[in-house]
């Protein structure tokens, strides 16, 4: 109305381009002709465009103030060991500048405190206690070492800071709170800012540094500038109210024209309020249809009728297909950003294969297995060799394949780009470039309809070559190399700030925006998804070396001031508007406390409105669980009978069989594997496998061990130590046995080590006790036929497995089992025990070490006595250690119980082999703890 003519002339200034997006709307519905606009704008974009410096990337300045601290110092730590610090100390100064303070008096302060922590470092913790709530620094660097020089650090503080300013403007570069406060400096010493436009207005502002308000006094004083404010008395009038802090500061200072008028008691107006809690993160996306119906009636598809706001950004994706399809107009303001992607993701799981990889023998290196199987079966290497992929896997898995060497997964192009790591931290930003335009070209290949991938991927791509620009011109001009962490470091910065824009009509249908973008915008209709306390307010989580007490004591920002933004961002969201809907999440994960925010509990009970409470609950209903079985038949009969006549059943698979059959049925009917993941750690099984690979290849080639030999052995550890290794290669690492001399031991498999190396040193004196033994066989297998009738017809099978010892004392023959866990008492009294299905403990040892017997027995050694024995390994260092199977109270005669085993044998096998047997499951469910399949049966 004041500019019918002219409005080029104007200068529109508001807190984010969006807003601007809006006027620029309703101003063209106001015109009556086409004439040329007002020059709409940021603060940011404004107050630089008076800067002669240019705002510059953080690497380069974190390098110039590694420098600039080498100059003042001889800095103990190196490049990368300093740029952490070194971006905290960057934010710090970037806050000293934007607000004005006297940096010589603050670092001076900070120099103070921390020798006052350094004084006080006497004190009982309780007394330190009480002054850490004073002081509010004390204990941030206790344990520090080298403290004295520790002090002069931040005693040197101002001179660096003055000395990284004067050569950043040298250079004609700074950092933006550096820009701004030479732009207020100008203006304090007179200079005058050319001010382009007749007339400047400030409008829906909140939160001012001083830099800024040192610019719009400026303004003020020209006579140029009309300030407007966008405010409700309802929490402008009460001086407690945070979310009103900033504009009663700004009414007063900077008062808007007598004759503006902006509805500002629009908060105590009628609304209808619902709060939504939803046991589910992502879930609160399913709010919307139902909300979206309520609405129908006021809802309209321009621009500014209903906003979908989002605290939480990552539920984007929910919330895009939550929308229903009648609601066709969607602008989704806040762009998708990359760091949500798939994409991203997957980067992040390359970095952490390149961060963990093992380097072997010099330059060969390893890859850790849960890293390469993430990269294998990611959705976006999804139909790449797929076959070669999944017998891969499966081998790695049946080998408990922890480490991967980069040969054995090179299956495509993509593959070998991945696993061939580059040398040089410098050469890691064309690998990642290589990756991605590989990825693309799959893309384009085999999902050509695919829009949204390729556009995340040329994004990212631009990113990462923007960054390699960066760190080749920071290594250019500077003396910094930049090493592996912080080139990791930089790239996750660079790929979590951009995001991919979507396409739409920006000034129509329902708006998707996030917090900060709703400033200065009112809606009808508001729905609000992650109104949690973790998420609005947003955590003030920007590290810094200025205690809160220094901040508040020179005006710095504080989490106080954070809170109040926050609050007015909430509150002047809704002030206009007539329905608002807020769903938040009641789950407890990550940082989400599963708590409404504060300012929901303040609308709630602080506020004249009535807020309608509902809880969303997801029902799931548990039915009984029935026992589970299977039924045999002629066909599973036929083929099970036809797979163990050519190769044995194994005595571990008929004790599965006697402890649940059902259990068997799904390993040795179905073929589902027992392991379907790898063992990282050395569990049970894998320390009996080490075990004995170690005394196989210790003791291989030793036909006596005499006592004069295991005396020997016993002395000279070496030995001892070489099996060992030999068979952490073969059986952990899965390396050839050859390669032993190259493996690190480190953590757990240093201390497994250990343990077998002191079990292996105690069975060299045990069998010194009983030497001259001879060794007939080890690790060795053995196989016996066994006669069956099932189904009306005679069959034969094959029972067998690898006996892992068998040697012969004082002319008896013994078949020996090592158990490296807890072994039941080898006692019994009738062999029908060995067999009951029923029993709730069965004696698993037992008929392992009998059947065994049995098979040398009957198919190897006829004339021979044998005996059963079982080693413990944990009773190797009792006095009372006796390794022979009992019967009643004296040792087992096996030649007498031979007829009786083999006919109970015979018995089970006829059962297990029939065409009529049923596989029952287990009723006890303590034999369900370390099965593979317990989830299956719903007993995990």
């Amino acid at each position: 109305k004041n500019h019918k003519t002219g409005l080029h002339e104007l200068c529109i200034v508001f807190p984010n381009r969006r807003s601007g997006s809006f006027f620029t709307s309703y101003l063209q519905k106001l015109l009556e002709k086409e004439v040329i606009g007002p020059s709409v704008t940021t603060v940011n974009d404004l107050m630089m465009s008076f800067s002669e410096s240019q705002v510059t990337d953080r690497l380069k300045l974190v390098s110039i103030l590694y420098e600039e601290f080498a100059a003042h110092s001889k800095p103990s730590e190196s490049f990368d060991d300093f740029y952490y610090w070194g971006e905290i100390l960057l934010s710090d100064f970037d806050d000293i500048d934007k607000y004005l303070a006297n940096p010589a008096d603050i670092f001076r302060n900070i120099s103070d405190l921390k020798e006052i922590d350094y004084q006080f470092n006497y004190l009982e913790e309780s007394q330190k206690e009480v002054l850490r709530k004073f002081w509010g620094s004390l204990g941030r660097w206790e344990g520090v070492k080298n403290k004295e020089e520790f002090l002069k650090t931040w005693k040197k503080l101002e001179p660096v800071y003055s000395g990284f300013r004067e050569r950043l403007k040298k250079e004609g570069i700074a950092y933006y709170g550096m820009a701004l406060r030479e732009i207020a400096g100008k203006i304090k010493q007179g200079d005058g800012l050319p001010l382009a436009f007749k007339k400047y207005y400030i409008a829906g502002l909140n939160a001012l540094n001083e830099c800024e308000k040192v610019f719009f006094r400026y303004l003020q004083q020209s006579g140029k500038t009309v300030f407007l404010w966008d405010y409700d008395l309802a929490y402008i009038n009460d001086p407690k109210q945070e979310a009103g802090l900033f504009i009663r500061e700004n009414l007063e200072t900077f008062p808007p024209p007598g004759d503006f008028t902006l509805s500002s008691e629009c908060f105590q107006s009628k609304k209808n309020i619902e709060f939504i809690a939803v046991p589910s993160s992502y879930g609160q996306a399913q709010v919307i249809p139902g909300a979206m119906e309520r609405l129908k009636n006021d809802y309209s598809p321009v621009f500014d009728n209903t906003a979908i706001v989002l605290a939480d950004e990552s539920l984007l994706f929910p919330v895009l297909g939550a929308i229903p399809e009648e609601f066709e107009k969607i602008n989704v303001t806040m762009g998708y950003p990359v760091r949500n992607s798939s994409i991203y993701g997957f980067i992040g799981v390359v970095a952490s294969l390149v961060k963990n990889t093992k380097v072997v023998e010099g330059k060969k290196y390893r890859f850790y297995y849960r890293f390469v199987f993430d990269i294998l079966q990611h959705q976006l290497l999804a139909g790449i060799e797929s076959e070669k992929v999944h017998q891969f896997l499966d081998n790695a898995k049946k080998n408990n394949q922890v480490y991967i060497p980069p040969d054995a997964i090179s299956f495509s192009q993509l593959h070998i780009q991945i696993f061939n790591l580059p040398e040089k931290a410098g050469e890691y930003g064309g690998y990642f470039l290589g990756i991605l335009r590989l990825l693309y070209a799959h893309l384009e290949k085999h999902q050509p309809g695919n829009k949204v991938l390729p556009e995340l991927l040329t994004t990212m791509y631009q990113a990462i070559e923007q960054l390699n620009m960066t760190i080749s011109e920071v290594q250019g001009q500077t003396n910094q190399v930049i090493n592996k962490a912080i080139f990791f470091r930089l790239l996750f910065q660079y790929m979590s700030q951009v995001s991919v824009s979507y396409e739409g009509e920006p000034l129509t249908g329902l708006q998707v925006m996030g917090v900060l973008e709703t400033r200065c915008l009112d809606f009808k209709n508001i729905i609000i998804l992650g109104l949690n306390e973790d998420f609005w307010p947003r955590p003030s989580s920007a590290p810094s070396y200025i205690p809160n007490n220094l901040r508040y004591a020179f005006n710095l920002p504080s989490i106080d001031d954070h809170n109040a933004m926050y609050a007015y961002y909430f509150y002047r969201l809704i002030q206009r508007a007539k329905n608002v809907t807020a769903a938040y999440s009641t789950v407890k994960e990550s940082l989400n406390t599963g708590e409404l925010s504060r300012f929901g509990y303040q609308l709630m009970y602080d506020s004249a409105h009535t807020v309608h409470l509902k809880n969303i609950e997801f029902e799931f209903k548990s039915n009984p669980q029935k026992p589970l079985g299977a039924k045999s038949s002629p066909a599973i009969s036929e083929g099970l009978l036809l797979r163990y006549s050519q190769k044995p059943l194994s005595p571990s698979a008929l004790n599965i069989y006697i402890s649940c059959k059902y259990r068997f049925y799904l390993r040795y009917v179905v073929g589902l594997p027992d392991k379907d993941e790898i063992k990282e750690e050395v569990d049970g099984q894998m320390f009996g496998n080490i075990f004995h690979s170690a005394v196989e290849y210790l003791y291989s080639g030793k036909e006596i061990l005499t006592d004069d030999l295991l005396t020997r052995l016993i002395k000279d550890k070496k030995s001892v130590e070489k099996a060992i290794y030999e068979a952490l290669a073969t059986e952990y690492f899965k390396l050839p046995r050859q390669e032993a001399p190259g493996i690190a031991l480190e953590g757990n498999v240093r201390l497994i080590f250990e343990y077998i190396k002191t079990y292996i040193l105690q069975l060299l004196k045990v069998d010194k006790e009983v030497a001259p033994v001879e060794v007939v066989s080890l690790e060795k297998r053995y196989s016996v036929t066994a006669n069956l009738e099932t189904g009306g017809k005679k069959n034969q099978v094959l029972v067998g497995g690898i006996i892992d010892r068998m040697d012969r004392v004082a002319g008896r023959l013994r078949v020996i089992d090592y158990k490296t866990g807890n072994v039941k008492p080898l006692v019994f009294k009738d062999v029908t025990e060995l067999f009951d299905c029923s029993a709730k403990e069965p004696k698993k040892e037992l008929l392992q070490a009998l059947a065994y017997s049995y098979i040398i027995k009957r198919g190897y050694y006829p004339d021979e006595p044998v005996d059963p024995a079982v080693y413990d390994l944990k009773k190797l260092f009792g006095s009372n250690h006796y390794p022979y199977v009992k019967q009643g109270r004296g040792q087992l005669d096996f030649d007498k119980i031979l007829d009786e085993f083999e006919e109970n044998l015979v018995s089970l096998l006829q059962e297990v082999f029939s065409p009529e047997n049923v596989f029952h499951q287990t009723e006890f469910t303590g034999h369900c703890r370390a099965c593979p399949y317990r989830l299956i049966c719903h007993r995990g």
